[in-house]
């Protein structure tokens, strides 16, 4: 636990929470612009992906299977983009670098969810880092309660 680090302040209290593993935790965030918009976060403070032992890489493998399977099964989500982006912690020095990842679940077919369409308009296409699609939490706990339908492992 690093108390300058931001991650390791959002492993405390997770809101969202999808599913915790011994390694990763993973919740979804209010920017739905992608469906099922996630963070897998390292439940251990580490920098780089180099130093993530056997163990962790592991059970991320593992996670991602359960995952991709689960957001399938419950969205039609093909494929799901992950990204390793840890750019912000850079901003404050010093640096408190802290191993995530970034899910972008992608559709072909628009996916309706408490009411709102969720339509990947740009499918087949990079993501896009900018475009933002806030929903209240109400929203978000609907998808989490559907996603946590499928979820297996």
């Amino acid at each position: 636990m690093n108390t300058e680090c931001d991650n390791c302040k959002n492993l405390l209290d997770p809101k969202h929470l999808v599913v915790k593993t011994k390694h990763w935790q993973v919740v979804l965030g209010n920017d739905q612009v992608y469906l099922g918009r996630a963070y897998v976060t390292l439940r251990t403070h580490k920098g780089r992906l180099s130093e993530l032992n056997p163990e962790e890489w592991a059970d991320f493998q593992a996670l991602v299977a359960v995952l991709e399977d689960a957001y399938r099964k419950t969205f039609g989500a093909d494929p799901l983009n992950w990204a390793c982006l840890m750019n912000n912690a850079y901003r404050v020095k010093p640096a408190h670098p802290h191993v995530h990842w970034h899910v972008f679940p992608r559709y072909k077919k628009a996916v309706e969810v408490a009411g709102i369409i969720f339509d990947d308009s740009a499918y087949g296409e990079h993501y896009d880092l900018h475009v933002k699609r806030d929903v209240d939490d109400e929203v978000v706990e609907q998808i989490l309660v559907r996603l946590k339908e499928h979820l297996q492992g």
